[in-house]
């Protein structure tokens, strides 16, 4: 027989083992309930929303989705957005997809990503395509992107032709330019080497270990043989590299014949008459090959791209005006990149590098405001700044959220700027 001291242990252990099993079972019946529930509203969510139960059916789905949890997204009451979602759908994506530990940090992002578009590459709730995306491949990157640019060309790079855009490219952010996975002097050579006699004779015995490919080489297609951009600089094309390096036999290959913009001007003298005017592009640091393409372009007068990226790339003011969306009204100029629509790439007589005076610049296409407008120009004084009024004096060409780009409400706040009477 078990003496007194010995059962009482024994007792103490059956009641934590039946308090233990209680809870156990309490558990389970909550979350059995929890799991009932859960399904039952989502099947009140397809009364009205029957098309679900076709997304359901896909084999890849959201996690959330996958659970018939639609609250975890949605507010089944009310909302300030689209779709009865809880939050601005970047906001609202972003509070579970966090992104390995900096990757959404990078100097570098995709448009959609930026803007929390997330739904322009995302379907919500299911997709037969991996990471939910809308579209397989190809087919996604050129909702967005035109294809006649790769496709009308004769000559094609493979992984664009194969529309493998994520072998060069990253899908998010970058730490580089055009959202490139690596480097432009490491990208190429992932998958091309440049240490072989073929491609030392191509490039007549000039290293180009470390080179930027892509300043000569379309990376998506050209109509040129090895992918050579559409126009050459006259030295590159007829293969006269000695007209601006030293020779590649010598000690400095790549080195520079003459020192300066003198290499450039030596063949462009109306250049450096452009640069001697009374407002100049040319500043410290500033090189002739910041904004050209010393051997081969896709684009006119051998920019390196198009003019809004190379101004902008300089005009950080500019850029974030037309990057703020509140800036709904800019210059047709403006909005179409062209830039040089108004100014001189090199120089100037007129301020802010204009073709001419301002006035004359703006009047040669807004012909009305020539014979009624507010008085500008001569005899004119902004008391703000005693300068002559112009017409930017009213206008931000760059861009406004107010109407005909103006700097202010034309309905009052304009005019008191200056008339402080009223």
């Amino acid at each position: 027989m078990m003496g007194k001291e010995n059962m009482y242990p024994h007792r103490i252990f059956t009641h934590y083992l039946i308090f233990f099993m209680a809870f156990l079972l309490s558990m389970i019946a909550v979350h059995g309930v929890d799991a009932t529930g859960t399904e039952a509203g989502f099947k009140k969510c397809l009364e009205c929303h029957p098309g679900i139960q076709q997304e359901m059916a896909q084999k890849g789905r959201h996690e959330p989705f996958k659970k018939y949890q639609c609250s975890s997204c949605h507010n089944p009451h009310a909302s300030n957005y689209e779709h009865l979602v809880k939050d601005k759908i970047s906001v609202l994506c972003k509070s579970c997809h966090k992104g390995k530990k900096g990757s959404f940090d990078k100097k570098y992002s995709h448009l959609p990503f930026e803007e929390g578009a997330c739904l322009k590459c995302h379907s919500p709730h299911s997709s037969k395509n991996p990471k939910l995306l809308a579209e397989r491949g190809k087919q996604l990157c050129f909702g967005c992107h035109a294809d006649e640019e790769m496709f009308s060309k004769k000559n094609r790079h493979d992984p664009a032709k194969k529309g493998n855009c994520l072998s060069c490219h990253s899908h998010h952010t970058s730490d580089y330019e055009e959202l490139v996975k690596k480097s432009p002097e490491r990208i190429c050579v992932t998958c091309h080497t440049v240490k072989n006699k073929k491609t030392e004779k191509a490039h007549l015995n000039y290293p180009v270990q470390g080179a930027n490919c892509i300043s000569c080489h379309n990376p998506h297609g050209s109509n040129r043989r090895h992918l050579i951009k559409e126009n050459s600089h006259k030295p590159f094309a007829g293969k006269k590299c000695t007209q601006c390096h030293n020779p590649a036999s010598s000690a400095d290959p790549l080195g520079m014949k003459s020192k300066g913009m003198s290499v450039c001007t030596t063949c462009h003298p109306s250049v450096k008459d452009d640069f001697r005017k009374v407002n100049t592009h040319v500043g410290e640091g500033v090189f002739c090959t910041d904004c050209h393409s010393p051997h081969a372009s896709d684009e006119a007068h051998l920019k390196k791209a198009k003019e809004k990226k190379i101004c902008t790339a300089c005009h950080q003011d500019t850029k974030e005006r037309l990057k703020d969306k509140n800036n709904k009204h800019k210059h047709p100029s403006v909005m179409e990149g062209k830039c040089t629509d108004c100014h001189r790439p090199h120089g100037s007589d007129f301020e802010l590098l204009y073709r001419t005076d301002e006035i004359s610049a703006c009047v040669d296409c807004h012909k009305r405001h020539a014979t009624f407008t507010h008085p500008v120009g001569k005899g004119t004084i902004d008391p703000r700044s005693k300068a002559e009024i112009n017409c930017s004096t009213c206008h931000n060409l760059m861009g406004s959220p107010y109407d005909f780009a103006l700097r202010f409400d034309r309905k009052k706040q304009l005019c008191i700027q200056c008339h402080k009477g009223y």
